[in-house]
C-alpha cells in the first residue's frame, strides 16, 4: 500500500482518488504476464492470475532509445548531402544539353497528299420518237366445206332368253325353349311383435321373431329390412341372420320421422350369399317377402 503525498493516507491498490483529501493518484504502470497474458500492475512482482513471476521489460526502452539515436545520426548525415547536391545543379545546362540531343534525332513529318477526283460530264442523250406504221387488214375469204351425208345401216333386234327361276327354300323354324320356372320357397311368417306394437325408451328390447318351413344351408339366411321415414326421405337397412328372430339395433331409435309417430315397418325372406358382377359379397332374395308389420318407437 503506498500513501497520498497531501495527507499521508494509505491508499489501496488500484484507487486513483485519494478517499480522504480527493487528490488524484498516479496510474499504476501496468505490465502483461508472459504465462497468461494477464495485465497487472508493475508494481506486483508475481501475476495475480497464474503465479508466474512478472518480468519487467528493460531491453524496450533501450531498444527504442537506440533506434531513434540513429535515426538523428542518419539525418544528420543526409542533409549536408542534399544541399551539395541542390547547390552543383545548374539548369541552363540542363536545358542545353536536353535541345541538343534533340536538335540530332531524326523528326518524320507525314504529309497528306490530296487525291484528285474527276466528276463526269453529262451528256445529252436524245430520244426516239415512235413512227406510226400501217398495217393492212386481211380479207376474208369464204371456203366451201363438201357435206358428208350418212349412210343407213341395220341395227341387230336383240335376241330374249328366259331368265331361269330361282326357288328358295323356307328356312325350318327353329324350336324355342321355354325356361323352366324355379321352384319357389314360401316366405317366413312374423308373429312378434303385434302389428302397431308401442315402444319406449333408448333402452327398450325390441324383438323381431318369424318363422319358416326352410331348412337353411351354409350359404343361406333371413334378411331382414327395416324402412322408416327419415327427414321426409324412405330409408331402409337390411340384416341377415342364421335365427329366426332379432334385436332391433338402438343406433335406429328416434331416427323414424316425428310426424309419422316414429313408426317403423319390417319384414323378412330367405337369401343366398355370393358375389356379385364386381365380386363383392352380396345377399340374393329367392323367395317373396313376408307380410309387412310395423311398431312405434317414441
Amino acid at each position: 500500500m503506498k500513501k497520498c503525498n497531501r495527507c499521508g493516507t494509505e491508499i489501496q491498490t488500484g484507487q486513483l482518488v485519494c478517499p480522504h483529501c480527493g487528490k488524484p493518484q498516479r496510474r499504476p504502470r501496468s505490465i502483461r504476464c508472459r504465462h497468461c497474458g494477464t495485465v497487472s500492475s508493475r508494481a506486483l512482482e508475481v501475476c495475480p492470475s497464474c503465479g508466474d513471476p512478472l518480468r519487467h521489460d528493460w531491453l524496450r526502452p533501450l531498444l527504442v532509445g537506440a533506434a531513434l539515436v540513429v535515426a538523428i545520426a542518419v539525418m544528420l548525415l543526409v542533409i549536408p548531402w542534399l544541399q551539395q547536391s541542390l547547390k552543383s545543379f545548374r539548369p541552363p545546362l540542363a536545358v542545353s544539353t536536353v535541345q541538343s540531343v534533340a536538335s540530332e534525332v531524326p523528326v518524320f513529318v507525314l504529309v497528306e497528299v490530296p487525291t484528285l477526283t474527276s466528276t463526269p460530264t453529262p451528256t445529252n442523250t436524245p430520244i426516239p420518237t415512235n413512227t406510226p406504221t400501217t398495217t393492212p387488214t386481211p380479207s376474208l375469204t369464204p371456203t366451201l366445206t363438201p357435206t358428208v351425208t350418212p349412210t343407213e345401216t341395220s341395227t341387230p333386234m336383240p335376241t330374249w332368253t328366259p331368265t331361269p327361276t330361282v326357288t328358295r327354300a323356307r328356312p325350318s323354324p327353329v324350336p324355342t325353349e321355354t325356361p323352366t320356372p324355379a321352384p319357389t320357397v314360401a316366405p317366413p311368417t312374423t308373429f312378434r311383435p303385434e302389428d302397431g306394437a308401442l315402444f319406449s325408451g333408448e333402452n327398450a328390447k325390441i324383438e323381431l321373431a318369424w318363422t319358416s318351413r326352410h331348412t337353411l344351408k351354409p350359404d343361406e339366411c333371413f334378411l331382414v329390412t327395416v324402412r322408416w321415414a327419415e327427414g321426409g326421405v324412405q330409408t331402409s337397412t337390411q340384416v341377415c341372420v342364421q335365427a329366426t328372430f332379432w334385436f332391433v339395433d338402438e343406433s335406429l331409435y328416434l331416427r323414424a320421422d316425428q310426424e309419422t309417430d316414429r313408426e317403423y315397418a319390417w319384414s323378412v325372406q330367405l337369401a343366398r350369399e355370393g358375389p356379385d358382377e364386381s365380386g363383392q359379397e352380396t345377399f340374393s332374395p329367392f323367395s317373396p317377402s313376408s307380410r309387412e308389420r310395423s311398431f312405434h318407437w317414441r
